[in-house]
């Protein structure tokens, strides 16, 4: 295998330094390796953003318990996101816990506070910065500078969003547009029957809806809220000649990369 493209999943794994060295050393043996501006935007809107947001929930609080009581009152609707946040705050408080476990309690907040924000930013800082790997295919509609601070020293993401920008169309879909016969395959390797055991995740679904509705309407057109759909699908698609996708999901990526003929490893 000539060369690797890093999927989202790679790319927090790098940057957080969890369970990495499998993926550091599959990244170093497999070069060029590259990193599309798309797994950042992922990285931004999920990962980065849980963080900031779970950050915020503290410092809106009067203390930790406070803000866990919140975080848990969260409607169940919220899904992975609600159980997410919970994870965040768990393993921030473990950290601040095993940094200071006979320190005064109440200054937990102010531990918790500096936890995350470092986390925040460190995170974010590591995934542009990966030791190795070449960012491509930059996005005309994405913020990617430093995160910014409120007025009352909450976590902001770049340019105040953690979105892409409003007036501009959807860079990752005009990619994607640009070779229609494979969007069309894309599409048809989502239908629930060449799914398996995948064909009831709603990611495949929703992922179906999206390009299908590229497909359709065009990139111009294209509701940009869709853009996180896209996922796999863009990674598979923008995979760059003689190299691989890299994921930890290989259920996911093996229909869509088939389908296009691309190979697709799991360090």
């Amino acid at each position: 295998m000539a060369g690797t493209f890093l999927d989202t999943t790679i790319v927090v794994q790098l940057a957080e330094g969890i369970e990495s060295e499998p993926s550091q050393t599959f990244v170093a043996a497999n070069q060029p390796a590259t990193m599309a501006f798309y797994a950042l935007r992922e990285l931004l809107a999920g990962r980065v953003r849980l963080i900031c947001e779970t950050h915020n929930r503290v410092l809106s609080s009067e203390n930790h318990a406070e803000a866990l009581l919140a975080l848990h009152s969260v409607s169940p609707a919220e899904g992975r996101k609600k159980e997410a946040r919970l994870r965040v705050l768990a393993d921030s408080l473990k950290a601040v816990f095993a940094e200071n476990p006979g320190g005064p309690r109440n200054e937990m907040k102010r531990e918790l506070l500096q936890d995350l924000s470092m986390r925040a930013a460190q995170l974010w800082r590591r995934a542009r910065r990966l030791t190795g790997v070449n960012a491509v295919q930059p996005l005309g509609c994405f913020y990617g500078g430093k995160l910014d601070r409120g007025p009352a020293g909450e976590l902001r993401g770049p340019g105040d969003s953690f979105n892409c920008c409003k007036t501009e169309r959807c860079a990752a879909a005009a990619y994607l547009y640009d070779d229609q016969a494979a969007l069309s395959k894309l599409v048809d390797a989502l239908h629930p029957s060449n799914l398996g055991a995948a064909a009831g995740k709603n990611e495949n679904s929703q992922r179906r809806k999206a390009l299908k509705e590229l497909l359709s309407n065009g990139p111009t057109n294209f509701n940009k809220s869709r853009c996180r759909a896209l996922g796999d699908a863009y990674f598979a698609a923008m995979c760059p000649p003689g190299s691989a996708v890299a994921t930890s999901n290989l259920v996911d990526f093996l229909p869509l990369c088939e389908a296009l003929g691309k190979d697709v490893k799991k360090p």
